[in-house]
């Protein structure tokens, strides 16, 4: 298996601080040498840091920012002992998988897209048994997404107030239910909603748009649509609005040009990805998975039109109050908080547009995960600006000393006590059984397992081990919907396919045996742990295959 010899969180947090290090003294080096003129391979790096200072200070605000947050809110971080999220450790166990030869959707079942799998295996590659590779990824993703923040927000106010605004951006949304643990698709994709999000607040701002920009625009829709295409709506909206705002100024040689350019952009991470699924032989094994299962086994019911938009409606709702009445109001009240932008009433329109659309693409299938609202949060943002606004037509915030630290102290305030399972911070790795489990596999030889019950508890990762089933966890598909999950479970059962089996379940023993009785028939169990997740009491079951 790939491995870079990170054997804990010591060895990963010193080998970062070394390279830190190194690149202070470098840099304070040359500084001392001939700051005028220091340069390697051509490169004037002094010259470059005077003339880009400002945006180097912004995005070392943003990287800041998005680490002490982090760090308190996503239980990747190292202030938790372990990422236990059943997503996460899904998507870590795929990636790693891939990382190692193993090729998803065609030889391992998991219905996310294959560039978060591509994100994790990175995160994999940095540490093989923790989520600190994925935290670094999360650090990275977050700077971006805190940039282009910034980038928006100067468009309508001061840099002060932009720097008040980040630090309190970034806790509201990870400091909410939608946030859950850390790492979901939708984190990974707001890199993508915030610098088409800035591109589309320019237009309205500038009267036109770049075919660079929206060649870009189009790549990060690309980059999304192999995450999670349900979020595609925002990029949806944004078209159109681009499209018919040239169409109504009578440019329609450009309103033309822009969607072609727009679809290639968007086209180019997707058939590069067909042609590899093609080189390996697994395109319709891909088109099978990600598109026709997710579109036919998660889809809700309703009995009509009328009847799917009131319970549309409602879920939304729903979802938006158990963020807390901070979201709710910011974000239910958007319209209203919009009308004071300095913008164009056509640029309210189109924002407004956007909003609405992303939320239909993200609930129309009537699903009300609660982390499904994340993307919908970032437009807090467009909240935000409004308010401050309003605000700096009254106070001058530019001649109040010390708002950006109190915004910062409040930022850490709201991440530290707001933090979903901020009671996780003081468990202690040993005392979970994941731990626990891993440790029992790993004194086998070549062990293998697969986890049933629910997704993937976290023992693949914690153990270090690569499924060796197509089905390596329980998918949240009803059996009437998609039966060749459980039935290929039950098949593993009666062969005795693995040496392990990991049962994650609410199910007490008693209840389990009755449900499974060919497993204790075959299997033994030798370990049980009871562990709370979710705020709900869960249990681990690690059975032994019987020798006969």
């Amino acid at each position: 298996m790939v491995c870079l010899n990170f054997k804990n969180e010591k060895d990963i947090v010193s080998y970062f601080s070394q390279i830190i290090q190194i690149l202070l003294y470098k840099l304070y080096f040359c500084y001392k040498i001939n700051h005028k003129s220091y340069s390697v391979l051509g490169v004037n790096y002094m010259q470059f840091i005077r003339s880009n200072k400002d945006k180097i200070l912004t995005i070392f605000f943003c990287f800041i920012i998005s680490f002490l947050v982090l760090s308190l809110t996503s239980k990747c971080s190292f202030l938790y002992p372990f990422n236990d999220w059943v997503d996460a450790n899904a998507f870590f166990t795929v990636g790693k998988s891939w990382f190692n030869g193993i090729i998803p959707y065609l030889d391992l079942f998991e219905q996310k897209g294959p560039l978060l799998y591509l994100i994790y295996g990175v995160g994999y590659l940095i540490s093989n048994t923790t989520f600190i590779g994925v935290f670094i990824l999360e650090l990275l993703a977050w700077t971006v997404t805190l940039y282009y923040a910034y980038k928006m927000v100067i468009l309508y106010l001061d840099k002060k107030t932009a720097y008040i605004i980040l630090p309190l951006l970034i806790a509201l949304i990870t400091a909410s239910a939608c946030f859950v643990h850390g790492g979901s698709a939708e984190e990974f994709s707001l890199p993508f909603v915030s610098i088409t999000l800035y591109y589309f607040l320019s237009f309205f701002k500038d009267k036109d748009i770049s075919y660079k920009r929206l060649f870009i625009a189009g790549l990060c829709a690309g980059a999304v649509l192999l995450i999670k295409y349900t979020l595609l709506g925002f990029w949806f909206a944004f078209m159109a609005c681009i499209f018919f705002s040239f169409l109504y100024y009578k440019n329609y040689k450009k309103a033309i040009k822009s969607c072609f350019i727009f679809l290639l952009g968007m086209g180019i991470p997707f058939v590069l990805f067909i042609i590899y699924m093609a080189i390996v032989g697994g395109v319709k094994e891909f088109i099978n998975v990600y598109f026709v299962i997710n579109m036919t086994s998660y889809v809700g019911t309703s009995s009509s039109l009328i009847d799917r938009a009131i319970t549309l409606v409602k879920g939304f709702i729903s979802a938006v109050r158990l963020n807390g009445i901070d979201k709710c109001v910011l974000l239910l009240l958007l319209p209203i908080f919009l009308l004071k932008m300095d913008i164009s009433k056509e640029g309210k329109i189109s924002i407004l547009t956007t909003y609405i659309f992303t939320i239909l693409g993200i609930y129309v299938g009537l699903v009300f995960y609660v982390y499904y609202l994340l993307p919908v949060e970032f437009f807090l943002l467009i909240s935000l600006i409004g308010i401050f606004s309003f605000i700096n037509k009254h106070i001058n915030l530019t001649k109040i000393k010390g708002l950006v630290v109190v915004s910062i102290i409040l930022s850490l305030f709201i991440s530290y006590y707001r933090a979903n399972y901020k009671e996780f911070r003081n468990t202690d790795k040993k005392d979970l059984f994941q731990y626990q489990f891993a440790e029992y596999i790993n004194k086998f030889e070549n062990p293998t397992m697969v986890n049933m019950g629910f997704l993937d508890c976290g023992v693949y990762t914690m153990a270090n081990i690569l499924p060796s089933t197509y089905f390596f966890e329980e998918q949240n598909f009803s059996y009437d919907r998609f039966s060749d999950n459980i039935d290929s479970f039950h098949k593993y059962i009666e062969d005795k396919k693995t040496l392990f089996i990991v049962y994650y379940t609410k199910n007490e023993e008693e209840k389990l045996k009755k449900n499974e009785p060919k497993l204790f028939e075959n299997y033994e169990l030798v370990m049980k742990r009871e562990q709370e997740f979710e705020k709900d009491d869960y249990f681990g079951y690690l059975f032994l295959r019987k020798e006969s």
